[in-house]
């Protein structure tokens, strides 16, 4: 399996993502969603698979989505479609958190910063690791978006500190994000993959089984948005603020590093 944005290798029982655009912080554009889909194929598909691992090269875990590939789309939010993508094989659909609905534990190690689809995907997993000085945000708003990040950070933080981090857009640190229940532990930069590692292997080595049938239930009482939310209401919501001039703006004024005018239209 060829994959050019991800590196993907298993070690004993457990699978390790990596995502491998350092030079682009690990956004998600199209080709990179498509390698990690791929990814998440064989990992889901392996019997020996028992626990994924998934972490980032270079300096930040993940920046969300390519808001430069947004922007050469003219503007329209999302973080796939418009760009051409290499490569052949199955591939699998990703669920509510950007990342498919599994029976197999996953556990998120974060260096530099975890923003948008990034952060999706840390509250998507079972265990999170950040390293000491890591940031997060879910910065939808600030760049032109609605996404469903109300659903993902409420649905795993209280109220409060949630709806905070929904409404400002702003960054906050790893001792913040632990003291709020959005990761499990905070280590030093230079202990986070040997921490992350040995986790995933503790894990592996309990029987498959039963951590299976665990994951299983624990995915079945998970919060959700209603049906209605998700599939009707969401998305007529995502399709009239597409057509946003503001919309458009926000993408643009990230990408030529400016200050966003935004008219409410």
């Amino acid at each position: 399996m060829e994959l050019k944005h991800v590196i993907a290798e298993k070690t004993g029982h457990v699978y390790h993502i990596r995502l491998n655009r350092p030079e682009r912080l690990n956004s998600i554009g199209s080709q990179i969603r498509i390698d990690l889909q791929r990814a998440w194929y064989e990992a889901l598909n392996n019997d020996d698979i028992r626990v994924i691992l998934l972490s980032g090269e270079g300096r930040i875990f993940c920046a969300g989505r390519d808001i430069r590939e947004q922007a050469d789309r003219g503007g329209e939010g999302g973080a796939s479609g418009g760009a051409e993508t290499e490569g052949e094989g199955p591939t699998v659909e990703f669920g509510f958190y950007n990342v498919p609905e599994s029976n197999k534990p996953l556990i998120t190690a974060v260096q530099g910063g975890a923003w948008g689809l990034g952060f999706y995907m840390l509250c998507g997993s079972d265990v999170g690791i950040a390293a000491e000085g890591a940031r997060f945000a879910m910065s939808e708003l600030p760049t032109g978006i609605i996404g469903p990040s109300l659903f993902v950070v409420l649905n795993n933080l209280q109220w409060l500190p949630g709806s905070e981090i929904v409404l400002r857009g702003h960054q906050f640190d790893a001792q913040r994000a632990y003291e709020v229940g959005l990761i499990n532990h905070v280590v030093p930069a230079d202990e986070l993959m040997d921490k992350s590692m040995g986790i995933a292997e503790e894990i592996a080595a309990l029987p498959p089984l039963h951590v299976q049938a665990t994951k299983e239930h624990l995915n079945m009482v998970r919060p959700r948005p209603s049906t209605y939310q998700q599939n009707i209401a969401f998305p007529q919501t995502m399709q009239r603020l597409n057509k946003l001039e503001d919309t458009k703006e926000a993408a643009l004024a990230f990408a030529e590093k400016r200050t966003p005018i935004f008219k409410g239209r």
